[in-house]
């Protein structure tokens, strides 16, 4: 049994896997009603980009449920090998995502980590 890699077409090298990185500025303020929207985006993105970038600097988390959408983004961009970056969260969206276990989650005047 062999195993096939990609090679690169000029030097028959085995490539890494290309990442695809979103970027997500979501504004607003995501109550219960609103949640189904954000949970299907973040959900699209988890399953198909390598790292997603949530930039928070202009939402309202109201709902619980949308803490739950953002940490089981960050589950399965995980469990892939990628990772969910929350930007330009403020006091009071940090303490919401307190509890996310699966989101690298940043204020505003702090460095990015980088993944």
């Amino acid at each position: 049994m062999s195993t096939v890699t990609a090679a690169d077409p000029i030097g028959g090298v085995p490539s890494a896997p290309a990442w695809l990185t979103a970027n997500v500025r979501p504004a607003g303020s995501f109550g219960r009603a609103d949640v189904g929207r954000l949970r299907v985006l973040l959900g699209a993105l988890s399953a198909s980009a390598s790292l997603v970038v949530l930039d928070l600097a202009a939402v309202s988390l109201r709902s619980g449920r949308a803490v739950e959408a953002i940490d089981e983004a960050g589950w399965e961009l995980e469990r892939r090998g990628g990772c969910l970056l929350c930007i330009n969260a403020d006091e009071d969206v940090r303490a919401r995502l307190h509890g996310c276990r699966h989101a690298v989650v940043v204020g505003p005047d702090e460095p990015s980590p980088v993944p």
